[in-house]
């Protein structure tokens, strides 16, 4: 996997652990000991988070290092960067609005 490659998966399992835990990315933040504007930009791809801030995701959160970094996910040779992407979004909505898309889904297939 090359580096920007890296980047954008590993935001994306960060983004992933604190929409599952349903932490706003300021609340996040506070626990981490991070500023927002470093989060946004680790979260999209852009940066790298520092040794600090790693050790403090794990540390603080409990997040397990081998899901952060993808090396026990079952589904890493099967989802991609969009699929992510859909469940972030889908952990965001209430669950009616869950519902609703599942059996559109349901439709569709």
């Amino acid at each position: 996997m090359e580096k920007e490659q890296f980047k954008k998966e590993l935001g994306l399992q960060i983004r992933t652990f604190r929409n599952s835990r349903k932490y706003t990315q300021e609340q996040f933040c506070e626990i981490i000991d991070l500023d927002q504007s470093n989060l946004s930009n680790i979260e999209n791809g852009k940066n790298f988070p520092d040794i600090t801030t790693l050790f403090n995701i794990i540390k603080k959160t409990g997040i397990e290092p081998n899901f952060l970094f993808g090396f026990s996910d079952e589904y890493k040779d099967v989802f991609t960067s969009l699929d992510y992407e859909i469940i972030n979004m889908l952990l965001k909505l209430p669950e009616e609005s869950k519902v609703r898309i599942k059996n559109i889904i349901e439709i569709v297939k």
